[in-house]
């Protein structure tokens, strides 16, 4: 009754400071009966081991008791255990510990509202943050920061921190803190009025989570009383069962000193019987026969009688304790279920109250996957608007098929194809690049202005998902951007791209080496001619039976490399049925197999060779279901997959009278 009582009023407890919220930071909520008696305990060790200079130990004890008061809603208590750990901690330098309680503390006064306080301990822990060295940590430190200067209103200087931080968490590629970054970006302009870029910033990244929910630490303690009484029952068990014993050997005894006595007699009647017959001159030596055999009979009676009670003695104690013995088992059985039934109630209702955790968590969870999603599916909508339509690049060339498989809803991964008017493009190119031989050029000069040349290229940008749709929009706009200047010469449109691409994420000034690896041709239907240069990617051919591959130069677009660079350029001859194919590195690095390793090249090449004479629509086919065998169910997709295939054959130019 009592314990319900005591129940009752912690429940009414944490119902007004419910309704009472803003007075929480100056409540002093009591502590259980259990967690009372564990903060006890755990200051007596820290106090010990403060005495022995465990510094260690001591620091370790005042964080628990921290917890507990923290997980009690009791912020204040909780705060004057922390900074007892930070004194520990800082006579043994351990400056890890003292930066993450600091950050704790810092949590606490944001939740209690007391931001100037919250934004002291945040910038205590960040200041450390950069003592230790650690870029991840350093940035996380100023995120914080930022985060209590956007609470003040401070937006420009929340900016200034954040873009610090975003510096460091793109060097260190830790995308979940750079969303957080830019959605904290996003708000702060929006509150200083700068609407376009808010919005900017919005467009690539969703809202994170502002702040992590703390965990609460719940130790629970073995119930010492129950236990102690338990043995306090057995040892009185023990106690009579042993009294039980004494009284039965005492009671066996006494039956045999009986029955000695009553022989001794027996046998002294029966000397005194034979002296009066002596005496008598054996006068009644029948008489005494007869009566010492009544004498045997009645000792043997006496005899099995006395063993017959002795038996009943002893079956009745051993009765008595047995039933003794039972009852015991009884009762404490009845104990420990009932024990165990206080124990499993408490525990049920725990589970409960996760549960009910559990599904608010899980509620917002699913309404924020919703709304990312969501997201992803309208960027994926722009991607394929974006993507010029694959049927178009089978009007041009119709053997020919794109093979696109995305490793999430967008890709990193792009195709691009377009007609140019060679003539119109060359006198472009020779403007713009000085370097072309006189040679070339008059041989250009002489090409008939209906001539039109196909440029088809594959390209595979780094990262995935979101990431890598981005950089793709990138490059689709600057591989239009560079042919509407005029320049359609495959190498000459790489050394563009790796311009544009350093200039488009100033990687003049930043720590950014985000770029592409792509395979880019030009075919000449008139010249029966294809021009290809690669970066990094190659091109593989097959003709006549065999198969030729030609590599990519060993520089990516965009990256740490000089703007400078200078890719080569391959021309291909086309005097009979070739098939050429490009693509990502996706297909050949996807793991699989039975050891689990990748499909490698030259794996990929012998597939081509032995499906190139297939129609383009069954290679596609084939190369799908390739793909899945090779996964199998033990591994999934790791990359965005692109592979386009195309045949060309001899072009003969009719004249015309």
């Amino acid at each position: 009754m009592r314990k319900n009582i005591e129940l009752f009023g912690y429940l009414m407890l944490l119902i007004f400071s419910f309704y009472a919220s803003p007075l929480k930071s100056q409540q002093i909520i009591p502590l259980s009966s259990e967690k009372q008696q564990k903060v006890d305990e755990l200051k007596e060790y820290a106090e010990i081991n403060k005495n022995n200079r465990d510094h260690l130990h001591a620091a370790f004890y005042y964080n628990k008791i921290a917890f507990i008061y923290w997980g009690n809603d009791s912020p204040r208590q909780a705060i004057n255990y922390f900074l007892q750990s930070v004194e520990e901690n800082k006579k043994i330098e351990n400056l890890e510990e003292i930066k993450a309680i600091y950050s704790n503390i810092g949590v606490i006064y944001t939740e209690i509202e007391d931001i100037e306080n919250a934004y002291n301990y945040f910038n205590e822990s960040l200041n450390i943050r950069r003592q230790i060295g650690n870029k991840t940590e350093i940035a996380s430190g100023l995120f914080d920061v930022a985060y209590i200067l956007f609470i003040l209103s401070k937006s420009e200087e929340s900016n200034e921190k954040l873009e610090e931080a975003l510096k460091i968490s793109e060097k260190e590629n830790n995308p979940r803190l750079t969303l957080s970054i830019y959605g904290l970006l996003a708000q702060n302009h929006s509150k200083l009025g700068n609407t376009q870029i808010s919005q900017n910033y919005m467009n690539k990244y969703q809202s994170y989570k502002k702040h992590s929910e703390t965990e609460q630490i719940k130790e629970k303690f073995e119930e010492k009383e129950i236990k102690n009484l338990a043995e306090i029952k057995r040892t009185q068990a023990e106690k009579r069962a042993k009294q039980l014993e004494l009284e039965l050997r005492k009671l066996q005894f006494s039956i045999a000193q009986d029955s000695l006595n009553v022989t001794i007699q027996s046998t002294q009647d029966s000397l005194s019987i034979v002296e009066i017959i002596n005496r008598e001159k054996q006068r009644k030596i029948e008489l005494l026969n007869q009566r010492k055999k009544i004498t045997d009979l009645t000792i043997k009676e006496q005899k099995t009688k006395a063993k017959n009670q002795q038996n009943l003695i002893f079956s009745g104690l051993l009765g008595i304790v047995l039933m003794i013995i039972i009852v015991y088992v009884l009762y404490r059985n009845n104990r420990a279920k009932k024990a165990t039934n206080v124990k499993l109630e408490k525990q049920n209702k725990e589970i409960e109250e996760k549960n009910d955790e559990l599904q608010t968590a899980s509620e917002k969870i699913t309404k924020q996957n919703i709304n990312i999603t969501q997201s992803i599916n309208y960027a994926k909508g722009i991607q394929q608007a974006m993507l010029p339509p694959i049927e178009n690049f089978i009007s041009i060339i119709p053997e020919s098929f794109i093979f696109f498989k995305p490793r999430d809803v967008v890709s990193g991964d792009f195709y691009w194809f377009k007609e140019v008017d060679s003539k119109s493009n060359i006198y472009k190119v020779m403007n713009l690049f000085k370097s072309s031989s006189k040679k070339e050029n008059k041989e250009e000069e002489n090409t008939n202005h209906s001539d039109k040349n196909l440029l088809i290229s594959a390209i595979d940008c780094t990262g995935h998902g979101v990431p890598g749709a981005f950089m793709s929009m990138i490059g689709y706009n600057l591989l239009d951007e560079i042919i509407g200047k005029g320049i359609n010469r495959p190498n000459l449109i790489l050394e563009e791209m790796n311009r544009g691409v350093q200039s488009s994420l100033k990687q003049d000034t930043t720590d950014n080496k985000d770029g592409m690896d792509m395979a880019i041709c030009s075919y000449s239907k008139k010249k029966n001619i294809l021009e290809y240069s690669g970066a990094k990617n190659p091109l593989v051919y097959i003709k006549n039976n065999k198969v030729f591959q030609i590599k990519g130069d060993k520089f990516a677009i965009g990256g740490a490399q000089s703007e400078d660079i200078k890719f080569a350029s391959h021309k291909i001859e086309i005097n009979g049925p070739t098939w050429f194919y490009i693509f990502s590195d996706g297909f050949v690095d996807q793991f699989g197999g039975p050891d689990g390793r990748k499909f490698m090249i030259k794996k990929f090449r012998q597939l081509l060779l032995e499906i190139h004479e297939q129609p383009m629509e069954e290679q596609k086919e084939i190369l799908d279901v390739t793909l899945e065998g090779w996964k199998g169910s033990n591994f999934s997709q790791i990359d965005d997959i692109l592979v386009m295939g195309f045949k060309l054959d001899k072009y003969i130019e009719e004249v015309k009278k």
